[in-house]
């Protein structure tokens, strides 16, 4: 059984996602696709402030419906931890910046995270 994830670590150098447990063990490592050059994504501390099982996203020059598995944060900015079917669909690797600064996760790990990470918890991304 998998208790509750106590902590996140976002590292875009790496482009991984680190769970911990209470323990601060790590308990699952995850690929990521972070922001592009041009629309990067911020580092600093922030907690999941909502939780959302299905949206759509908008942004300069884009609408996605059906985002699944979304975990929004603020580093100073707005920015959600979420599925990526699309990116999926199109056989494009986690690991390489891709997004407009959100944090994009597999469909599977997405989900899991979701299903696993309470409001509140502690998110640090950094460089």
């Amino acid at each position: 059984m998998v208790e509750l994830i106590a902590s996140l670590l976002i590292d875009l150098s790496e482009q991984k996602l680190y769970a911990f447990n209470p323990q601060h063990q790590v308990v699952r490592t995850m690929p990521v696709s972070s922001g592009r050059s041009g629309s990067p994504t911020p580092v600093g501390e922030s907690t999941v402030l909502s939780k959302f099982t299905s949206v759509t996203m908008r942004g300069r020059g884009y609408v996605t419906p059906g985002v699944p598995w979304v975990m929004c944060i603020n580093t100073g900015a707005t920015l959600c931890l979420h599925g990526a079917p699309w990116q999926e669909r199109a056989g494009e690797r986690f690991g390489v910046p891709r997004s407009h600064g959100c944090v994009r996760l597999p469909t599977h790990q997405a989900r899991w995270l979701y299903e696993h990470t309470p409001l509140g918890t502690p998110v640090t991304i950094r460089p």
